[in-house]
C-alpha cells in the first residue's frame, strides 16, 4: 500500500488517488492539513511499527511500501505551530524510513528564488535566457530596447507569464519593489516530468505568451533529446528530487532553453495529456 501525504482539498492529490482507484492500487490518504488541525500523530526517530497520523482516519506508517508528500498548507495561520510541527516531525522520520519518498519536505529550495535558481541552473551548462532583476523603469525599458521580454515573479509562486509592454513603464521612475525581466524566447514549450530515472515530457504549440491558459494550443507527448533526458534525472537526483517538473522553450533551431525546475510540480494537467503516463510511473516507483 502507498501513502499520499498533503491534502484531500489539492487537485493533484485527487488525481493520484483517482488513478490508483482505476488502477486497483492499494493506497492510504495522509491528510496532513487535517491532521495538524485537529488529530494527532506518533512519529518516533528511529521508526516504530506504532508509528501513525491520524486526521479523518488513521493510517499506521509501517504499512506503507512509499509516500508521496505534497505538503501544502492551505487555508490561514490558525494553528500554524501544529503544522510546523507535524511537518518538521514527519520530515524527520522520513528521512529515517528505507521505503521510497517522493518528495521529502525540504528538498531543494532554490526554486522559491529565481535568481539563484537561474544561477544554479546555468552553472549545470544548461540554457538559460538572459534575465534582469530590478526595481527601476529605466533598466527595464533599457533590457526591453534589446528585444521582447516578459516579466515573472522572483518567488517560485504560480504566476501567469505577461510580456513586458513599454507603454506601462513610461512615466515611472520605479516599479513599485524589484522584478524579473527576462528575454523571451519564441518557440513551443516543453515540460519534462522526471520521475526516478525515466522522463515524460509535453510539447505545447500556442501564439499566447502562457501556454496554458490556450484552450486551443496543440499539445503532444514528445521525447527529449538523449542527452538532456539524461541531465535533467542527474540534476534532479542532484537536488533531492525523485519527481520534478522541467520548463523549457525551444526554439526554431531546436535549442531547448530552461526557465524552471519545480521541485513540487503540479502534473495532473500534463498526465492528462500524456493519458496517464506520469501517474503510472510515479506508482511504480512508489510501489518500489
Amino acid at each position: 500500500m502507498i501513502g499520499l501525504a498533503g491534502s484531500k482539498a489539492d487537485p493533484v492529490m485527487v488525481h493520484t488517488a483517482a488513478h490508483c482507484v482505476r488502477h486497483e492500487v492499494p493506497f492510504a490518504v495522509i491528510d496532513l492539513v487535517d491532521t495538524a488541525s485537529r488529530g494527532s500523530w506518533s512519529l518516533t526517530v528511529p521508526p516504530d511499527a506504532g508509528d501513525h497520523v491520524s486526521g479523518d482516519e488513521e493510517v499506521r506508517l509501517a504499512e506503507l511500501s512509499g509516500i508521496y508528500v505534497r505538503a501544502i498548507r492551505l487555508g490561514d495561520d490558525t494553528g500554524a505551530h501544529r503544522w510546523r510541527g507535524l511537518v518538521d516531525g514527519f520530515t524527520a522520520w522520513l528521512g529515517e524510513r528505507p521505503i521510497p519518498v517522493v518528495n521529502p519536505p525540504g528538498a531543494h529550495v532554490l526554486n522559491s528564488y529565481k535568481p539563484a535558481h537561474y544561477a544554479w541552473l546555468a552553472e549545470r551548462g544548461l540554457a538559460v535566457p538572459a534575465s534582469l532583476v530590478t526595481a527601476r523603469a529605466r533598466d527595464a525599458a533599457d533590457f526591453l530596447a534589446g528585444g521582447r521580454a516578459v516579466v515573472k515573479p522572483l518567488c517560485g509562486t504560480r504566476a501567469t507569464t505577461r510580456e513586458l509592454d513599454l507603454e506601462r513603464l513610461e512615466g515611472r521612475d520605479d516599479l513599485g519593489g524589484p522584478v524579473m525581466v527576462q528575454r523571451l524566447v519564441q518557440g513551443d514549450d516543453v515540460r519534462a516530468h522526471v520521475i526516478g530515472g525515466e522522463v515524460i515530457a509535453c510539447r505545447f504549440r500556442s501564439d499566447q505568451i502562457d501556454y496554458r491558459s490556450d484552450r486551443s494550443a496543440e499539445r503532444c507527448v514528445t521525447r527529449l533529446p538523449d542527452d538532456l533526458a539524461h541531465r535533467l534525472t542527474t540534476l534532479s537526483a542532484e537536488q533531492g528530487l525523485v519527481f520534478a517538473g522541467w520548463d523549457f522553450k525551444v526554439d526554431a533551431d531546436e535549442e531547448y532553453w530552461v526557465l524552471e525546475c519545480n521541485p513540487m510540480p503540479g502534473y495532473s494537467f500534463y498526465d492528462r495529456v500524456a493519458d496517464g503516463a506520469i501517474a503510472a510511473a510515479l506508482v511504480r516507483y512508489l510501489r518500489g
